[in-house]
């Protein structure tokens, strides 16, 4: 009679569904594969924005190059010649008579160049994915700054 409760005993083991297991299966693998992949997606992520913020930094030099190539072919001309004479150095033509207004507020020069700009200092373009994958990827928003110091030889 042992042997009969025994062979009962076992007999009656659990019995999981299939599709549980299936389900179980699928589920492991999914988060086998996410963990596996978050590392190269994260970096592959962190890649797109930072050439995107180089995108924005390099089309930033070339609008100021643009605009310094404008300014040689205005200077290019006797107008252009004459005009910086007057700007830069006070001559007059004969004739002219030169006068000095003050107590104006202070304008970019026609003779000034553009604002450098520097390696480091432009923000990569925000869209409306970039804060969420910002935040999934920890992508840390600096303030950005110049990588050259003001003092370039301290002590001096």
């Amino acid at each position: 009679m042992d042997m009969a409760k025994k062979n009962v005993a076992t007999n009656t083991a659990v019995r999981i569904p299939p599709a549980l297991v299936v389900t179980l299966v699928i589920i492991g693998c999914l988060v086998l594969a996410a963990v596996t992949l978050y590392p190269a997606v994260r970096e592959y992520y962190l890649a797109l924005r930072e050439n995107a913020r180089v995108s924005a930094e390099y089309e930033l030099v070339l609008d100021r190059n643009e605009k310094i190539k404008q300014q040689i072919d205005e200077m290019a001309t006797l107008e252009g010649i004459e005009d910086l004479a007057r700007e830069e150095f006070g001559w007059v033509k004969e004739g002219e008579q030169a006068v000095n207004i003050t107590g104006l507020s202070i304008s970019e020069s026609s003779t000034g160049l553009p604002p450098v700009v520097e390696p480091g200092t432009v923000e990569a373009p925000e869209t409306w994915w970039t804060q969420t994958l910002d935040e999934f990827f920890g992508l840390q928003h600096t303030t950005p700054t110049s990588p050259y110091p003001d003092d370039p030889i301290p002590g001096l």
